[in-house]
C-alpha cells in the first residue's frame, strides 16, 4: 500500500483590499433562489428569444423580473401559448416602445415550434397572427407539408392574437382565425 504525501499550496498573493472571490455577485443569494426556481423560465425565454435580450441589456434581468411579477399574478398557460402570454405582456409592458417585429416574430416562431413538438391532433400545421403588429408566421410539422403552394391573402385577425390548425392542403386549407386565449 502506498502513502501519499500532501504538498501545500503556495499561498497566493493577492493586492489589499481585493476579494477572495472577485468575479462572484455580491448579492449572491439572490441568484441561488433566481436559478433555483426561476431557471427554467429564464432559459425558456431568453434561449427560445435571445432577441429579447436587447430590450433590457446586457443580461436582461428587469425584463425578467418584470414578467415573473406578472405571470405570477396572472399565471399563463404552461402549454405551446406561453410565449404568446409572453408577447401580449411586452405589448402592454413598459418595453412596448421599444419591441420590434423581430422580437415579436421569435415569439411566435417559438409557440410555433412548441405546437408542433406537442400537438397530437391531425392537423399537419399552424398558421398564427399577431395584430398588434401585422404579422402572420406557417410551421409545419413536417417540413415538406405544403413548401409548393401559392401564398394565400388571408382575412385580418379579429383577436390580438390568433392561430388556425392547418391540414395537409396547406395555408390554402385556412377556414377561421380561433382566438388565444389569455
Amino acid at each position: 500500500m502506498r502513502s501519499y504525501r500532501l504538498k501545500a499550496m503556495p499561498p497566493v498573493r493577492r493586492a489589499i483590499g481585493e476579494t477572495l472571490f472577485p468575479d462572484y455577485p455580491s448579492n449572491a443569494r439572490s441568484f441561488i433562489a433566481l436559478d433555483a426556481k426561476l431557471l427554467p423560465y429564464w432559459h425558456l425565454l431568453y434561449d427560445l428569444c435571445p432577441s429579447l435580450l436587447k430590450l433590457d441589456p446586457p443580461e436582461g434581468v428587469e425584463l425578467f423580473r418584470s414578467f415573473m411579477i406578472w405571470a405570477y399574478r396572472r399565471q399563463p398557460a404552461q402549454d405551446w401559448t406561453f410565449h404568446i402570454s409572453v408577447c401580449r405582456w411586452l405589448l402592454l409592458s413598459e418595453y412596448a416602445p421599444r419591441v420590434t417585429s423581430e422580437q415579436v416574430e421569435s415569439l411566435l416562431s417559438a409557440a410555433a415550434a412548441r405546437w408542433v413538438t406537442s400537438d397530437a391532433s391531425s392537423a399537419q400545421g399552424i398558421l398564427l397572427a399577431c395584430s398588434a403588429r401585422p404579422l402572420t408566421l406557417v410551421d409545419w410539422k413536417n417540413q415538406d407539408a405544403a413548401q409548393d403552394e401559392d401564398i394565400q391573402v388571408l382575412p385580418p385577425a379579429r383577436y390580438d392574437f390568433a392561430w388556425s390548425p392547418l391540414s395537409r392542403s396547406g395555408v390554402g386549407g385556412f377556414r377561421r382565425w380561433l382566438r388565444i386565449p389569455e
